[in-house]
């Protein structure tokens, strides 16, 4: 991939007549195409010199789904461009195959010149607007990159493997790989300094300055969340009537209303509503104020007129609904991932179309607890495959592979524990049918023991939920963001298993001898996926042994009614394969 270096001169607006060199190189090229680019809809691949000293940009068109090319020129002259100029430009376009073009200079241009390119696939950048791309972009020099987790010949691979077949997979795929490219996302790093527990608790929190979305680990899978990219896709407008709902709370409806209001309903970012807070004492007061009006009236003119009470009248307020996700250590990247000062210069950076002082101001508005800073501009490194089948048609797939630190499990090592992980009832479920079967001629016995199980298993599961609401203690990997059960102690599944054993000896000795591999076996694979530390898996274990017990001793000695007892049986069954459902569908 050709690197570009390109000196484009300026000239002040005074000073001698003799203009001034401004020194281009390529990654301030690329910062001042990431934003005229979008404009044509195209995002910039890799640039080629020409023998002329034109930059030819290929670019893969996001309508059209393909690549285009686009000329540059950098014109440095002490003169206005005139429209001669943009026609050679524009013939100079035809002859390459290039769709649009971009003229840059260090002067201005004409307006023969630009009513000329009005109507033409060409942008023209003058010397104030060229100062004003580049004094936008001065901040944001990254420093540094997460490191990429495979080499090339593990990425080709794995695109190979993700050839589409056809029929069903009854004929082989006709997709080849074109080309894989080497792509860096922009990541804007913000620190959050939170005070928990009378402790400082710091925090790093990643933007995707591309596209918008903040990212975060769940396992070892980035995940993304557009609550920042949801306000910063407003109109101007819209997003100053809302940034100002979140600082000063609700406002009259009189002072946020038409096509803005309308806006932040569409979007669900506001509610309307009649009054606001304080509503009820408001009335109390307005009826000790009428009663207090009548009385004296009465008294001091006794004769006179009855007085006319005024009547309340409700007024609209607009509330902002605000989302934002609890700040913890899944949005904490580098906690998880290796990092270097080292860019890579065979990786090419996405164009950067936020900007991070408005998320920090954003952040700062939504958590207005924490102290928020900007510490800089970050790299994440990820592939794009394109193939293309036989008929010519295009597709894209995209790699985002980061290497983790050694903590981190490896998740393909650990196919039982996976398999355990996904579906832990399954085991359970498949004994208690075999049990069943054994023991079909004592039916009623069998159905009691399910029912006295399922209230077990009833109480484990919010005893556990109630625990770790309690104690909030973090997971070693992130798992199930934004819920309750992202918090680690104590472990449920540890819970089961072996309280399980305790349960299960005061039905039958021998059975709960047989089920302790199994709970060993879950207890074990807890710890080695790391979703829990030992101490959650201990207590949860110790926990889960006392609610066996008291099961035991107590909840299998109850006869409830026959049947609310097969209700019972009848959920034993049913809420595990449930549960697995939703914790599936929560990954």
């Amino acid at each position: 991939m050709a690197r570009v270096n390109m000196d484009i001169p300026f000239i002040f607006d005074k000073g001698p007549p003799e203009p001034e060199r401004l020194e281009l190189d390529e990654n301030k090229l690329r910062k001042l195409l990431s934003k005229l680019l979008p404009e044509f809809n195209l995002e910039i691949k890799y640039m080629e010199r020409t023998r002329e000293g034109d930059i030819i940009i290929v670019s893969h068109h996001f309508v059209l789904n393909k690549d285009v090319r686009t000329l540059l020129r950098a014109i440095s002259y002490h003169g206005p461009i005139e429209r001669e100029d943009i026609e050679d430009l524009q013939e100079d376009m035809l002859q390459i195959g290039a769709i649009n073009g971009i003229l840059i200079t260090s002067s201005y241009f004409t307006k023969d010149a630009q009513k000329y390119a009005k109507h033409l696939p060409i942008r023209l950048v003058d010397g104030a607007e060229l100062i004003e791309l580049l004094e936008e972009h001065r901040v944001v020099e990254a420093k540094g990159a997460f490191l990429p987790r495979f080499t090339d010949e593990e990425v080709i691979d794995y695109f190979e493997n993700r050839k589409r077949e056809r029929l069903f997979g009854l004929f082989p795929s006709d997709e080849k790989i074109v080309e894989i490219d080497r792509r860096y996302i922009p990541l804007a790093q913000f620190r959050f300094r939170q005070i928990l527990n009378d402790k400082e608790i710091i925090r790093n929190v990643y933007v995707d300055l591309h596209s918008g979305d903040v990212l975060y680990l769940e396992e070892d899978k980035i995940m993304r969340d557009d609550f920042i990219r949801r306000i910063m896709d407003l109109p101007q407008d819209a997003k100053k009537e809302y940034m100002d709902l979140i600082r000063y709370g609700e406002l009259k409806h009189k002072y946020v209303k038409g096509k803005t209001l309308n806006i932040l309903e569409r979007k669900g970012l506001v509610i309307v509503q009649m009054d606001g807070r304080g509503d009820k004492l408001n009335l109390i007061l307005d009826e000790i104020s009428d009663a207090v009006t009548i009385t004296t009236s009465e008294i001091s003119t006794p004769t006179s007129e009855a007085p006319k009470l005024k009547k309340r009248e409700k007024e609209k307020q607009v509330r902002a609904i605000i989302y934002k996700p609890e700040i913890d250590i899944s949005f904490d990247l580098e906690h998880f991932m290796e990092f270097s000062k080292e860019i890579k210069k065979e990786f090419d950076p996405d164009p950067i179309n936020y900007k991070y002082d408005e998320i920090l101001d954003i952040l700062q508005n939504l958590y207005k607890k924490d102290k928020i800073s900007y510490d800089g501009l970050v790299y994440l490194p990820y592939y794009k495959c394109k193939y293309v089948t036989s008929d010519n048609v295009e597709r894209y797939d995209k790699l985002i592979a980061p290497k983790f630190k050694p903590f981190m499990p490896k998740f393909d090592k650990y196919l039982i524990y996976r398999i355990i992980d996904k579906f832990p009832a399954i085991p359970y479920l498949f004994i208690a049918i075999m049990y069943l079967i054994i023991n079909l001629k004592e039916i009623d016995k069998v159905i009691h023991i399910f029912s006295s199980a399922f209230i077990f298993l009833l109480i484990c599961i919010i005893v556990g939920i109630l625990l770790k609401i309690i104690f909030k203690t973090e997971r070693r990997i992130p798992r199930y963001t934004g819920t309750i059960a992202k918090y680690g102690f104590p472990s449920i599944h540890s819970m089961a298993s072996i309280g399980g054993i305790a349960f299960v000896y005061f039905v039958n000795p021998f059975f709960a001898l047989l089920l302790i591999p199994l709970g060993l076996l879950y207890v074990h694979s807890r710890i080695n996926l790391k979703v829990h530390s030992e101490t959650d898996v201990l207590g949860g274990a110790i926990i889960g042994i006392i609610i066996g017990i008291f099961c035991g001793i107590y909840i299998l000695k109850i006869h409830l009614p026959y049947e609310i007892e097969i209700l019972f049986s009848i959920l034993f069954f049913i809420v595990p394969l449930a549960i697995t459902f939703i914790e599936l569908r929560m990954r």
